[in-house]
């Protein structure tokens, strides 16, 4: 189905498209690492090497983009899990990654989160079928240097879809590979179905640093894609036009994506742009505004219509902490995304501006993803669902529950149920005790955990799971 909404014209896409190459060509990017600017610079590139300033010109950049691969991959420990986006294809939801408190399921109270935490999250994240991958969650109960070494084993043993992870630093990433190597037996095995796709974050505006540039290279050397969040933030870290914002991120996504495809072609890295607007009042990030959504839109129809790529970004992320809240901006944002082309919905469970996961939102958003994915489905027009034999059998004041043609389509998809979102009327939910969303989510929490078992991985690869961390621990963090 063609996505039905357009914030932006043919002629304004490709007018944020041409500001974005003069951004490059004339502003550039500053870029730290010294064989990054090189071999920009053996490309094509104009190179200062002193003030560490690159500028693209525009058919480098043009030339780069026809290598990046317009289907992404996503593969799970098993197969079952696995999952393809492309523009024009299904939406897919993941867990927004970098929060660092965890919701409480049975308080309902905000606290630093813990490996327990995490273990509880991963194990909810393997029950539902509308949460398809899951990122990092920072836990407190272990060294800060290795938080993310121990997020990943969480990941790695408590739950079976692709995960999407980061590292501190570039000392942090051989353990996450090693800990991906344990679990895929080989290093073809690990880049013939990479379990987890390698996340680093460009500094805006227009700033490559160091670390990242070597962290992507390290991924491209071991073919884990990598998923790169331009978060520019409108009015602070970038123009507080809407416009300009969409200019200035897509130029960062494009000066990013030369250097991928100039140190490996063809590598594997999804459009992924993340701008948000800042509270002005206090230049804090607001995810949940309502101009987030139109940019949202915006980037979805950039990535899809005019790049031919399949674009990821904000969707379920809320500034609130409160369910009244957090469902309108999460609802507000799975509409723009999913109505204008995006392809995977970031932030299920994530409340507070990510900086919380809630496991009594992750089933909320569940939730929504399965409507959302309702939506873009669209409405099928063929002979059999005009139906007009079957109204004309029925006639004038007629039923249609005991149709053939009812019966056979209650099954398709045609129309979905909800879970938790009531539907009875005001006096059989007053029967039931008069249950929030919340509380029904809780509820539906406490049973998934209580029934769902997550596979373990083989006994050997557990232990050498912990092995890595241990070794991580020592030579990181300086633990005994």
């Amino acid at each position: 189905m063609k996505a039905p909404l357009r914030v932006l014209s043919d002629a304004q896409l490709q007018q944020v498209h041409n500001a974005s190459l003069r951004v490059l060509a004339e502003t550039g990017m500053k870029v730290e690492h010294d064989q990054a600017r090189e071999l920009l610079q053996a490309a094509g590139a104009c190179v200062d090497h002193d003030n560490q300033r690159v500028r693209f010109p525009p058919p480098l950049v043009e030339e780069k983009l026809k290598l990046v691969p317009r289907k992404v991959t996503y593969h799970g420990r098993t197969p079952e899990f696995d999952f393809t986006v492309e523009a024009g294809g299904e939406i897919y939801s993941r867990v927004a990654g970098g929060a660092i408190n965890y919701i409480d399921l049975n308080t309902g109270k905000s606290h630093r989160a813990c490996l327990a935490d995490w273990v509880e999250f991963a194990c909810l994240v393997d029950a539902l079928p509308n949460i398809h991958c899951v990122a990092t969650l920072h836990c407190g109960d272990v060294p800060e240097a290795t938080a993310d070494i121990h997020s990943m084993r969480v990941m790695l043993e408590h739950q079976r879809k692709c995960i999407i992870h980061s590292a501190f630093t570039v000392q942090m990433q051989p353990y996450l590979l090693e800990l991906a190597l344990a679990v895929r037996g080989s290093r073809q095995a690990l880049a013939e179905r990479p379990l987890y796709h390698h996340m680093l974050c460009p500094v805006s505006p227009l700033f490559l640093d160091k670390d990242s540039s070597a962290q992507l290279f390290l991924a491209c050397d071991y073919g884990i894609p990598t998923d790169i969040p331009i978060m520019p933030v409108s009015g602070s870290t970038a123009p507080i036009t809407l416009a300009g914002t969409l200019v200035q991120a897509n130029a960062e996504f494009l000066g990013a994506m030369t250097l991928a495809q100039t140190y490996k072609p063809g590598h594997v890295m999804p459009y992924f742009t993340d701008p948000v607007v800042a509270d002005m009042r206090t230049s804090a990030p607001l995810f949940g505004a309502p101009e987030v959504g139109l940019l949202v839109a915006a980037i979805a129809q950039l990535g899809s219509e005019l790049y031919g790529l399949a674009p990821q970004g904000i969707g379920l992320d809320s500034d609130g902490y409160v369910v009244e809240q957090s469902l309108f901006q999460k609802a507000q944002n799975a509409v723009f995304q999913c109505m204008a082309g995006g392809k995977l919905i970031i932030g299920a469970g994530a409340v507070e501006a990510c900086m919380a996961l809630s496991p009594m939102q992750l089933i909320i958003d569940d939730e929504i993803m399965a409507i959302a994915r309702r939506w873009v489905r669209g409405i099928e027009v063929s002979e059999s669902s005009l139906a007009v034999d079957v109204i004309g059998n029925v006639g004038p004041r007629g039923q249609f529950l005991s149709e053939e043609h009812t019966l056979s389509n209650l099954r398709t998809g045609e129309l979905i149920t909800t879970g938790i979102f009531e539907r009875d009327l005001r006096a059989q939910w007053e029967e039931r005790g008069s249950r929030s969303l919340e509380q029904k989510a809780r509820e539906k929490g406490k049973a998934l955990l209580a029934k769902h078992t997550v596979p373990p991985l083989p006994i050997e690869v557990q232990s050498e799971l912990a092995a890595i961390v241990a070794s991580a621990d020592r030579d990181l963090a300086g633990k005994s």
